[in-house]
């Protein structure tokens, strides 16, 4: 059965009821104040991700016990706004049921980047092909000329939360984060712009690795858990570097690294670098990611 369009979570923002599927990504018992524990869901369509409650009159560990997390479920309930009067609308469910194949269509249910990835994937290397740099555009062609990782990095998702969290993420986010950048070198002309396209275009390739996911859902790897992306990315190009015998200078090489390792800021804000932003191009870097992120998590937020 096909959902119907105001049932979508992006259409979820009245107080109304509800009677119908979601995805069930991820599933916790929490405690209230007055001491009994409830169940919170992360509930997922196509559109978006929505937070849901239910407060069992039967054991909660019970219910938890039995939920098949990263599986779609018919639920009933209602669309409530939480704190009262916040536009931060969530769902109080009464009941839920796991739904079989022939239930449901998936194409509801799988998150997707709704720009082309092939036009997105020719803005990078339509960029690397007019980089004048001979060291950073063959680091960026034996990337993406080979078609097994140009694939994944055309379907790996950005986050798991915060922002281009579904299908193609990564690729949009990188292709955004390379047109700000695009837009500084106009404004500073003094910027190397070889560097900084080669830092936007890689500085999150380490996603690859730090993500596991499938149609319905996105979940922080091991190896994720354990490095960081930010790591993870630093690791990666230079293992590239080192696998292709280019000569790359050592200054560029510790500039192009420097890049990816300060991209999420100063230390101090604790967002994951490990260094502080020391060159105009890291500076400018940093700033491109975290305006394309905050801009596209608010809106997500606002849509869904």
């Amino acid at each position: 059965m096909l959902k119907k369009e105001d049932d979508f979570i992006e259409n979820l923002n009245t107080v109304r009821r509800i009677n119908t599927s979601f995805v069930i990504a991820s599933a916790t018992i929490k405690t209230a104040r007055n001491g009994k524990d409830y169940l919170e869901f992360s509930l997922t369509d196509k559109t978006g991700e929505i937070i849901a409650r239910m407060f069992p009159n039967r054991d909660a560990q019970e219910i938890f016990e039995n939920i098949n997390q990263k599986s779609i479920y018919h639920v009933t309930g209602n669309v409530d706004e939480f704190p009262r009067n916040s536009q931060n609308f969530s769902i109080k469910i009464d009941s839920f049921q796991a739904l079989d194949e022939d239930d449901y269509h998936l194409d509801d249910f799988i998150r997707t980047c709704n720009k082309d990835p092939e036009e997105l994937i020719r803005e990078i290397k339509t960029t690397v092909g007019d980089m004048e740099n001979p060291y950073l555009k063959d680091l960026l062609q034996a990337f993406f000329c080979d078609p097994g990782f140009t694939q994944e990095f055309s379907t790996a998702p950005s986050a798991k939360i915060y922002h281009h969290n579904y299908q193609g993420g990564l690729l949009e986010h990188t292709v955004e984060v390379l047109e700000i950048c695009k837009t500084a070198c106009q404004i500073f002309p003094q910027l190397d712009k070889d560097l900084l396209y080669t830092g936007a275009i890689l500085h999150d390739v380490g996603k690859l690795k730090a993500y596991d996911y499938d149609l319905l859902s996105i979940d922080i790897s091991n190896e994720g858990k354990m490095l960081d992306h930010l790591f993870i990315s630093a690791d990666m190009v230079k293992e590239k570097i080192n696998s292709m015998d280019m000569d790359m200078p050592d200054n560029l090489q510790m500039q192009l690294l420097h890049l990816i390792l300060s991209h999420h800021g100063e230390v101090r804000n604790g967002w994951g670098s490990p260094v502080d932003p020391k060159t105009p191009e890291a500076v400018a870097l940093h700033h491109a990611d975290n305006l394309d992120a905050k801009v596209k998590g608010l809106l997500q937020k606002m849509k869904g």
